[in-house]
Order: C-alpha cells, then sequence, then structure tokens
C-alpha cells in the first residue's frame, strides 16, 4: 500500500517519537539482562534464565510507550540439580530467546530474537564468551487509531500496514571475578521498514554497537562498589558514553547513571532465593525532554548461578 499523504505526515511525527525510544527496549532492559543486546550472555552467568519486564514512558501530551519484554536462557547440558558450587568456568553452551513488544501510539513493533553462544575458560577465574542472534521484527500501523482530516477516507481502512524484516547480531564477552568486558553489533542486517514494497521514510532500523566495562571493588565482606561505562551508537549520535555506579550490599543492590540523552536513572535490585525484582526510573534534566520520566519493572529467576 501506498501510504497516503495524510497519513505520512502523522507517520512522520510518530516515527520521530516511535523509532528513537525504539532503542529504548534493546538498552534499558539490557540493565538487568544484557542477553538482550549481546547474545554471548545465553546461559552465561546462570545455567537456566528466566526474565519478564515492562517499561513505560510518559511524554506529556503523547499516549504512553509501552516497552514489554519476556527472555528465557539454558545451557543444554544442566542438571535440574543444586550443586554446591556453580561452575561457571567450565565449557559449554548458551541457548537464548527474547521477545520484545513496542506500543507507542499507533504504532506495534515485535522483535523475536533467538540465540546461540559458546563459553570457555581461559583461566581458573575468567571465561570467554562468543554469541550470535537471528531476529524477526514486525512493524505495523493502526491507522483506523489515526485522526484523520476527512474521517471517511476509503484509504484508511485498506492496504497491508504490516511490515517484516529480518535481521542478527554477534557479541563478545570476557567474565572475570572482578570484571566484565563486553562488545556486541546489532540489527547488522539493518534496512528500512517497507510497506508494498514502497519505502516508509523514516521509519528504518540502524545498525547498533553496545561497548561495556564494569568493575568490583570489595568494601567489606558485605558491601561491593561497581563502577560501569558503556558506548553506544544511536540515531542521533555516532558515540554516547554513559556511566553508572552501583552499591551491593549483596541482600539487595542500589545505584544511579548518567545517560547521554542528557537523563539521570535511579535502579535497584532485589534478590530473594532464586528470583529477583529490578526496578530502575529515568529522570530528563530538561524539563522540555521528550524521552524520559520512564518506569522499568522487571521479575526474574536463575538456577545455578556461578560463583567465579
Amino acid at each position: 500500500m501506498k501510504i497516503p499523504h495524510k497519513i505520512a505526515i502523522v507517520i512522520f511525527v510518530f516515527s520521530f517519537g516511535c523509532l528513537s525510544a525504539q532503542d529504548f527496549p534493546y538498552y534499558y532492559f539490557s540493565n538487568f539482562n544484557p542477553m538482550v543486546n549481546n547474545p554471548a550472555f545465553a546461559a552465561a552467568e546462570s545455567e537456566i534464565r528466566a526474565d519478564a519486564g515492562i517499561y513505560t514512558l510518559w511524554a506529556g501530551g503523547y499516549k504512553p510507550l509501552n516497552d514489554y519484554l519476556v527472555s528465557f536462557s539454558i545451557s543444554p547440558n544442566t542438571k535440574l540439580k543444586k550443586q554446591k558450587r556453580a561452575t561457571g568456568y567450565e565449557k559449554k553452551i548458551g541457548l537464548g530467546a527474547v521477545f520484545l513488544r513496542e506500543r507507542f501510539g499507533a504504532f506495534s513493533q515485535n522483535n523475536f530474537q533467538l540465540n546461540y553462544a559458546y563459553h570457555f575458560p581461559i583461566s581458573k577465574h575468567a571465561f570467554l564468551s562468543f554469541g550470535i542472534a537471528l531476529s524477526v521484527e514486525n512493524l505495523y500501523i493502526d491507522v483506523n487509531s489515526l485522526t484523520p482530516i476527512n474521517q471517511e477516507d476509503p484509504r484508511l481502512l485498506t492496504g497491508n500496514n504490516s511490515s517484516v524484516l529480518f535481521d542478527g547480531g554477534f557479541g563478545t564477552a570476557l567474565h572475570g571475578r572482578n570484571y566484565m568486558v563486553s562488545l556486541s553489533i546489532m540489527n547488522l542486517a539493518s534496512d528500512d521498514f517497507k510497506f508494498d514494497d514502497v519505502p516508509a521514510k523514516g521509519i528504518n532500523n540502524y545498525t547498533k554497537l553496545y561497548i561495556s566495562g564494569e568493575y568490583s571493588i570489595e568494601l567489606s565482606p558485605n558491601i561491593y562498589l561497581k563502577p560501569k561505562i558503556v558506548v553506544r551508537n544511536s540515531r542521533t549520535k555516532k558515540y554516547n558514553f554513559d556511566p553508572s555506579m552501583a552499591v551491593d550490599f549483596n541482600f539487595f543492590v542500589v545505584g544511579f547513571g548518567f545517560r547521554s540523552e542528557n537523563s539521570l536513572h535511579f535502579f535497584t535490585k532485589i534478590p530473594y532465593k532464586d528470583f529477583f525484582f529490578t526496578y530502575s526510573s529515568e529522570n530528563p534534566i530538561e524539563s522540555n525532554h521528550m524521552f524520559g520520566n520512564g518506569h522499568t519493572f522487571a521479575l526474574g529467576w536463575s538456577f545455578n548461578s556461578p560463583r567465579l
């Protein structure tokens, strides 16, 4: 379907917000689940792991943007029995799946990603991981939710308003007792979403680069300071630098950080046995910042997390 001029104008306005926010599922959810933007983390830090999360963004005057996450990873040779010591430095394979859904006004985007990872030791307390990802993305525009000038325009009720892209990426990570360094490149086959082979102007993917490093400093037997830096690209900048700092008290974690979009974020993680709950808030520094005032809630479960 060749999108009518009236709809195209609305799409342009919405797509700026929708596709800039499209980074959010890949990035904000990765605060508690790094497998979202790096397939090398599939079953890297636990034998089995399952997560579910929601990110809600409120931008004045617009309907709230909602992102949803469901993910699962497992090592095929996992034994469903607690070990006295989980061995994260042994050779193993990791398989994972990630489902992301984003809703923003008339736009809905679904992303289903399959991950494969291989982990092998390089020393007694460190291991290296490599991973690849294959994904399929769907973008749907609900033209019936738009408000055209002419409510009886028949073009609004016909045509194909759904587009599908196939994509992939790869990543690597070095895990140590007190440190972790990772690199990933996602959306390698970035392309425009097309509707009946007609490019939708402004609605496109782009290749995403993530480089991160973190270190754990023991302040006392039960308190650890964990500085972290993330270098990434975005739709508007070639390089973004996002520093953060977390304090781990063993029974809960609190932290804060700065995003290159000129916003502060605060987060916490509360573990309970094999479960954990995480929350983070995004707070724009500028009062007219369109993206911000966001809240992420997530619940996860892990089995046999390694002690390196």
